[in-house]
């Protein structure tokens, strides 16, 4: 697909492309997470490691943490 062609394109059409772009970029990203985990697993196990993924990010939030207030 050129810049031309999507500059031909009307609004309706425009969104519906965006929405498939969307949705193929997330299903990359999720396809390319999922081979990423299979590789580390299998490397892992060479060595005779184990690992284990969660699917959590960051850092884990403490329960001892008082929670305040905005602006107090």
């Amino acid at each position: 697909m050129t810049r031309d062609m999507v500059k031909a394109l009307n609004d309706s059409d425009l969104m519906e492309v965006l929405g498939w772009v969307q949705d193929e970029q997330k299903a990359r990203a999720v396809k390319r997470k999922a081979e990423a985990i299979a590789k580390i697993k299998e490397l892992a196990q060479t060595v005779g490691v184990s690992v284990h993924f969660e699917g959590r990010r960051g850092r884990p939030t403490s329960s001892n943490t008082p929670k305040t207030a905005k602006g107090c």
